[in-house]
């Protein structure tokens, strides 16, 4: 192999142009993050039952998923968190499975379970890793006091976030704190009664309307039943006149009003509440590649809502940045320290010109590898091939001498 290589100087310098071409061309462009995605394929069922016990969504939702997912091949691992009005089932994989292909697995046995499944349970799937990390964290909060807290909640659920998603850099955003708006619906038990009702046939009637199923309901302490919907303010009125039975509207027996959900989330902001956006990768992306897209979209977002103040709060593109800017630090240390040190104890400049060469050349080979195979940038990464350089200018040192 040398031999030919050796009588081949076109070649051999033609191999080293290239490969430190790809490898400068691979070190701008490849894949930043701060560590490699090394979690199990991990995929999330999250299924809202309205009304239900932990006790009931464990019976009547987790265990049908968990019996359907267990049969899918590879799976390590299959659990459930149940609470009132939610199912939470937790599937993890083996490595060789492979994320997309156990979300497509997951969605077919979602697919046989909806047959088991309470009438309106829907089940959201959702995956998980090292990926689903902020890469920026944003907050919202009004400039001048003219919006609430609430209405900064619907600009971001309604219009911020539809923005940002349509960005193909930007994986998905998650909007938590304030306080999202709905429609509740009191149901006076005794006046129910009256009329021959009750909350059942109460409920089957307003989910005949092609109204989304209720976020939830909660019973009071006299006895009233509050279900909350999704809905706009002009819903109200429409609502309070719908009829339950030929004879009753609604706004007989329960009042109706415009009010908000059940605070689920807060968030604080350099000390003052608001609407916090975490914008979230796609698994595999760049965490630079997404960060910068998400500024670049914060100064369009500046200028088409100026009452409302954007604020980055937590980012992940400080350290990432910071750990590039070390590790081509310390290449250049190690090639300066590196031939002084030849120079000064062994005198041999045959020495120091072998190491000058085969540090930068063997460091830009390694990344056009890595570029060419669509592997990314991490601290892990940075830390073999330092170590890797290290061991070179010993071996180097070795044969020489």
């Amino acid at each position: 192999m040398f031999n030919y290589f050796y009588h081949r100087p076109y070649l051999t310098f033609a191999l080293i142009a290239g490969f430190f071409i790809i490898g400068v061309m691979g070190l701008v462009a490849m894949p930043k993050n701060l560590f490699p995605d090394a979690e199990r394929p991990t995929v999330v069922v999250i299924t809202n039952i309205p009304g239900a016990t932990a006790k009931v969504a464990a019976a009547t939702v987790s265990k049908p998923i968990e019996q359907e997912i267990s049969r899918l091949g590879l799976v390590r691992e299959v659990s459930s968190i149940n609470v009132a009005n939610f199912s939470i089932v937790k599937a993890e994989f083996e490595y060789e499975k492979g994320l997309e292909a156990a979300a497509v697995d997951v969605n077919n046995a979602l697919s046989i379970a909806r047959a088991r499944l309470p009438a309106g349970a829907n089940p959201a799937i959702y995956t998980s890793g090292a990926f689903t990390l902020p890469v920026e964290v944003v907050t919202l909060s009004a400039k001048d006091g003219d919006l609430t807290l609430a209405d900064l909640r619907k600009l971001a659920d309604s219009f911020i976030k539809p923005y940002l998603l349509s960005k193909p850099s930007i994986g998905n955003v998650e909007v938590f704190g304030g306080y999202q708006s709905a429609i509740n619906i009191a149901l006076d038990p005794l006046k129910a009664k009256r009329y021959g009702l009750d909350f059942t046939k109460v409920a089957k009637v307003i989910s005949a309307t092609d109204r989304d199923m209720p976020l939830g309901f909660v019973k009071g302490p006299e006895g009233f039943f509050t279900l909350t919907y999704y809905g706009d303010k002009a819903d109200v009125e429409e609502l309070k006149q719908l009829k339950v039975t030929p004879n009753v509207r609604l706004a007989d027996i329960a009042d109706v009003d415009w009010g908000y959900q059940k605070r689920f989330s807060g968030y604080l902001g350099n000390g003052h509440e608001g609407i916090a956006l975490a914008i979230q990768r796609a698994p595999g992306g760049s965490v630079l590649d997404v960060s910068k897209a998400a500024r670049k979209e914060l100064e369009v977002l500046r200028a088409r809502y100026p009452k409302v103040d954007f604020a980055i709060s937590d980012t992940q593109r400080d350290l990432i940045e910071t750990a590039n800017t070390n590790m081509l630090e310390a290449l250049r240390d190690a090639i300066v320290y590196t031939l002084i040190v030849l120079l000064f104890f062994l005198g041999n400049f045959r020495a120091v010109i072998a190491a000058g060469l085969s540090i930068p050349m063997v460091f830009f080979g390694t990344m056009a590898v890595i570029y060419l195979f669509g592997g990314e940038l991490n601290i892990v990464v940075y830390t073999a091939i330092i170590l890797a350089l290290g061991m070179l200018v010993d071996d180097a040192v070795v044969v020489l001498e």
